[in-house]
């Protein structure tokens, strides 16, 4: 996409955010998925550019869900990145590492998609890894991998989807409860 105004003019980002929401209301219309999945990654990296971490992972979690909901694997693994490079920001390198290593897990096992012809991925390579890592110490930062490797597709889906903000007890009580059906069958 092209735009008509330099980035750097005054007023520029909020016209251009205009036209990717006006962008998200066109896709919208239609039935297909494909182009509100493009549209909400598109205007989740504006906002999160702009410094809005918390309207980003909004609409992140928004695409999260329609991926899911088409059953995308490999896009929804995609946003978990991306959610991942948002819980990084807020500076949760627990949530992070999790989401990232999901990500990882699932695109493994589902393949690239198509998603990424499209958008740009979120950072996700070895530096990431070991930025948390030296943030979080090796082994905090392996056991919070191994469990972003260990969950299903539904369970990552279900971590990204929670707000990182909510109480912390809430979230907590809710992480156990996810957990406790998974030790009983001996998982």
């Amino acid at each position: 996409m092209t735009w008509k105004t330099s980035p750097t003019e005054p007023g520029a980002a909020s016209r251009i955010l205009r036209g990717l929401f006006a962008g998200l209301d066109a896709a919208r219309s239609t039935p297909d998925r494909f182009t509100i999945l493009i549209s909400l990654y598109d205007l989740a990296l504006a906002s999160q550019a702009r410094g809005d971490l918390d309207g980003a992972a909004g609409l992140l979690r928004q695409g999260l869900s329609l991926a899911a909901e088409a059953g995308d694997e490999s896009a929804a693994a995609y946003y978990l990145e991306a959610l991942a490079a948002i819980a990084r920001q807020q500076d949760d390198p627990q949530r992070a590492a999790r989401l990232l290593a999901a990500a990882g897990a699932q695109l493994q096992a589902s393949g690239s998609g198509w998603l990424h012809a499209y958008v740009p991925r979120a950072p996700h390579d070895q530096s990431i890894e070991a930025d948390l890592r030296s943030q979080m110490g090796d082994a905090a930062y392996e056991q919070a991998a191994a469990h972003g490797r260990s969950l299903t597709s539904a369970r990552a889906i279900r971590y990204g989807l929670e707000d990182a903000h909510q109480d912390p007890q809430q979230h907590e009580a809710a992480r156990k409860q996810e957990v406790q059906p998974e030790q009983r069958r001996g998982a």
